[in-house]
């Protein structure tokens, strides 16, 4: 956050003491270093939130790449099914047609 040295405080002790008093420094400081600490635990939960966040972002963006994926393959499964169905049904014609020749040059001897 602020990067203050030794000396800043020091600075910052001194003006605490004169304003607060010697009586009242401890109560003060221990509530400042809980305030400090509520504040550091608030920044920690929202920076887990927001990477949450980010995190769930990039795991959807990566869910709906897989899913074009996977209809892109889908397509490419029954563009390959209708295309082997396709030979199979010329190569059936033509045993057929084999078939048929061969019996009617059998039946013509």
């Amino acid at each position: 956050m602020f990067d203050s040295g030794f000396l800043e405080l020091l600075v910052v002790g001194i003006i605490a003491l004169m304003v607060v008093g010697p009586e009242r420094l401890p109560e003060v400081a221990a509530k400042a270093g809980k305030f400090v600490g509520k504040m550091k635990a608030f920044v920690a939960t929202t920076r887990e939130d927001i990477e949450k966040e980010i995190r769930s972002d990039e795991l959807q963006s990566m869910l709906n790449q897989q899913k074009d994926e996977i209809s892109e393959l889908r397509d490419m499964m029954q563009s390959t099914k209708s295309e082997v169905s396709n030979e199979f049904t010329e190569a059936s014609d033509l045993l057929d047609s084999s078939v048929s020749d061969v019996k009617t040059s059998i039946d013509k001897k």
